[in-house]
């Protein structure tokens, strides 16, 4: 079957309340919803992050993927300049994030097509479920009329009922935007909320230096911090504090080049719009897998359509060394017909439906397509 056509969506979905983190705080989240409609009428739905994609696939990039072939994504990669990037500087995000929506709706109408999901697709499921953590955005204290003093005790409270809404194991959360002080108390009140069963680990966005990185460390040794990532922006650094404190890091740096000449940093926070979609990112996975590094998938504030990739991607591939970020408890609404897919018993099951397994809600995607006209972009900057 041949593509007759190909729609890009930009829309903005508010959160539910301000998402602080170290160098800014969210709003909401933009993102950019595609629908490819083979000649028969089959519609596939792909998601990427921010709007600029909306503006090349509406454009010139998506022309040239109508009247081709529905299965050929390699074509797809090669119109999105996918495998030459001369170490990034020729191809943009935006061409890797728009190949990342489309591939996505070329797999949907793959499932679609075959009557299966597309975990099935990918192998079959390696596991019960994708397994989640219960994820932790700082509060923004003017809007959430606290005080720094307030925030242990709030953040302690998020734990308590993110974890016990979600089933997870591990609650991971945000550090670095108030005092070192303040992080310190933060991490000492939500352990004495879960509980010793559950695991912790912290997030900076290589806020600190290695100085405030090492306090911090040495004050929550008793509370038994099991990851850390992007303490400080430093890879010597990381490996620093990393046996220093036999503590596991983390970094989204996505280059295997690069990892394996620091393999102390061994955790890999990896993102399916940025790692070629679908097809590649399993792959990825299977390389750092092979060089001892753990991989697994951040959360961006996306809707139910790139959610329900991840947690195909999250049920099918054995590479995936921990539970994945989770953030669809954050965004207002999924922009999909039906309940969300929320995390339970610590993770997803996809339903047994061909394709993603998801309807786009059409009312929903053209309320937030004009939110996105009235209001533009949200980001991760909306507040400092």
């Amino acid at each position: 079957m041949k593509i007759r056509s190909l729609v890009a969506t930009p829309i903005s979905v508010p959160t539910v309340r301000v998402c602080g983190w170290s160098w800014g705080c969210s709003l909401g989240m933009t993102r950019t919803i595609v629908q490819v409609t083979a000649d028969d009428g089959l519609v596939g739905v792909g998601e990427c992050s921010g709007s600029a994609a909306s503006k090349l696939l509406n454009g010139s990039l998506g022309a040239e993927l109508i009247g081709g072939d529905e299965t050929d994504i390699a074509r797809w990669r090669q119109v999105c300049r996918m495998d030459f990037s001369d170490y990034l500087s020729l191809a943009t995000p935006d061409t890797v994030e728009a190949f990342a929506a489309v591939e996505m709706a070329l797999w949907d109408i793959a499932g679609k097509r075959a009557g299966r999901p597309i975990y099935e697709l990918l192998g079959g499921a390696v596991r019960a479920r994708a397994e989640f953590v219960s994820y932790g955005y700082l509060f923004e204290l003017n809007s959430a009329g606290l005080s720094e003093a307030d925030l242990p005790a709030a953040m302690a409270g998020c734990a308590r009922e993110g974890l016990a809404r979600s089933g997870a194991r591990m609650f991971e959360f945000k550090v670095g935007r108030y005092s070192v002080d303040t992080d310190i108390e933060n991490v000492r009140a939500i352990r004495a909320a879960v509980g010793d069963g559950v695991e912790l680990a912290v997030d900076a966005n290589m806020k600190w230096d290695i100085h405030q990185a090492r306090r911090f460390l040495n004050a929550v040794r008793p509370q038994r911090l099991s990851g850390f990532e992007e303490p400080v922006a430093s890879y010597v650094e990381m490996s620093q504090l990393s046996a220093e404190f036999e503590l596991p890091m983390s970094a989204h740096c996505l280059d295997p080049e690069k990892r394996v000449h620091y393999p102390q940093v061994s955790g890999v926070v990896g993102d399916l719009h940025l790692q070629g979609g679908l097809s590649d990112t399993p792959r990825q996975a299977a390389t750092f897998a092979s060089l001892g590094l753990r991989f697994w998938q951040r959360a961006c504030l996306e809707t139910g359509v790139s959610w329900a990739a991840m947690a195909h991607l999250g049920i099918a591939s054995s590479h995936l060394g921990r539970a994945s970020q989770a953030l669809m408890d954050y965004i207002e609404d999924d922009l999909i017909e039906g309940e969300p897919w929320h995390v339970r018993d610590g993770g997803v099951v996809p339903p047994p439906l061909p394709g993603l397994g998801v309807t786009l809600d059409l009312a929903a995607l053209e309320k937030y397509h004009e939110l996105y006209r009235q209001r533009g972009d949200f980001s991760h900057f909306d507040l400092r």
